[in-house]
């Protein structure tokens, strides 16, 4: 073999080798190159994305740019392509890409006038921040996990508005209007906050709608059903809109002569109602008292006339005056009882135990005796046995 055909013996040789190291070196990078960056599933319509993002209670991440911007470019290939911004935007917002250039009306509602300009909005769509320029993947993700918790709902809220949600249902809309209020009342736009200023809304539109009917009664001349209508308004719904301007309709209307005339006689009928209803169940001594109010304050209406008729028929009777006595004893008893709790709780207890003593001396033999002997055996430091009291 000749000198020539060795060099290219040697030098096939070299090659072979060169090209197997060549083929092991591409084989390493490609086992050690990084798999491709989680691609964020961008929307392209706005409304679509404004409807998924209430739809699922959601914030949206509006990423504005043209096509010839260079830092809109990067951002794209460095910031969005990160994987923690990325998984979290994916995981926890609504994103849309909008090309400004091809979308002005939306830009310019925005007023958006750089590009990149990202822009954070609430699921219902209330602008929340804004970034504009480039910015890289630490930056953009503290500022997507700060909305997170601004938006973020905390436990005491979700339980008031689900109580809320309860006392709708129930017809406590008062209750349901206190308890609302309280949630959104740091002004702040967590999903929960949203929600709950939708169900306030639909309540002051139902009180809206009452207000308007008891002032369409009122332009009727039906004064009294007007009033009847305020009133279930200002109980039902208060805290509303419509139950303060409700509460000031209601006090302009009981000021007018003729309808403060109307109201005293529906008094009067009504308290005579109570009185025969009072003496249909034979609660004698609070017919009488009924009674007494309207001869006191009504005496020139029919009603009183009618109440003093019952109230003669009562004294007539020996058997039902006897029950009104011993409801009022009863009455009595109870009164004593609460004024020596009074004084205990004053700081006086001699003057508890003088309330004491009376009701065992005036009421013996009765309920009200025996509460009051355990209570002075109490103040005195006696045992608290049961007594027995009889009547002599």
């Amino acid at each position: 073999m000749t000198m020539t055909h060795r060099l290219l013996s040697r030098s096939t040789v070299v090659r072979a080798i060169c090209w197997q190291w060549s083929f092991a070196i591409l084989g390493l990078s490609c086992l050690a190159s990084p798999s491709p960056a989680q691609e964020i599933p961008w929307r392209d319509d706005y409304n679509a994305a404004r409807r998924e993002a209430q739809e699922k209670s959601m914030p949206l991440v509006l990423d504005f740019g043209t096509e010839s911007c260079f830092w809109c470019k990067k951002l794209e290939e460095t910031t969005l392509r990160d994987p923690a911004v990325a998984s979290l935007i994916t995981e926890r917002f609504i994103p849309l890409k909008v090309d400004a250039r091809r979308n002005p009306e939306l830009t310019e509602a925005l007023r958006i006038q750089s590009f990149p300009t990202v822009v954070l909005a609430g699921p219902d769509g209330k602008i929340l921040g804004t970034l504009e320029g480039y910015s890289d993947a630490t930056r953009f993700h503290e500022h997507l996990q700060r909305l997170l918790v601004v938006l973020s709902n905390p436990e005491w809220m979700t339980r008031d508005y689900e109580e809320a949600e309860k006392a709708v249902a129930a017809h406590e809309y008062a209750r349901a209007v206190a308890l609302l209020k309280s949630v959104v009342e740091d002004g702040k736009e967590r999903p929960i906050q949203a929600k709950a200023r939708q169900l306030l809304n639909d309540l002051e539109e139902q009180a809206a709608g009452r207000l308007a009917h008891a002032k369409q009664l009122e332009d009727q001349g039906q004064s009294t059903q007007a009033i009847d209508s305020l009133t279930e308004l200002l109980k039902n719904y208060a805290g509303t809109q419509a139950a303060t301007e409700g509460g000031r309709a209601l006090n302009a209307l009981a000021e007018k002569p003729e309808v403060k005339a109307q109201l005293r006689t529906r008094r009067a009928r009504e308290l005579l109602a109570q009185a025969r209803e009072d003496y249909r169940t034979q609660q004698y001594l609070c017919c009488m008292d009924r009674c007494e109010v309207l001869n006191a304050s009504y005496a020139d209406l029919p009603e009183a006339v009618e109440g003093m008729r019952l109230v003669a028929e009562i004294k007539n009777n020996p058997d039902w005056m006897r029950q009104a006595c011993e409801s009022l004893s009863d009455r009595l008893g109870v009164l004593y009882l609460s004024l020596a709790e009074t004084w205990i709780k004053k700081g006086q207890p001699h003057e508890a135990v003088a309330c004491l003593e009376r009701v065992i001396q005036t009421l013996p033999g009765t309920r009200q005796a025996e509460v009051a002997q355990t209570r002075l055996a109490q103040l005195q430091g006696q045992p608290t046995g049961r007594a027995d009291f009889k009547k002599p």
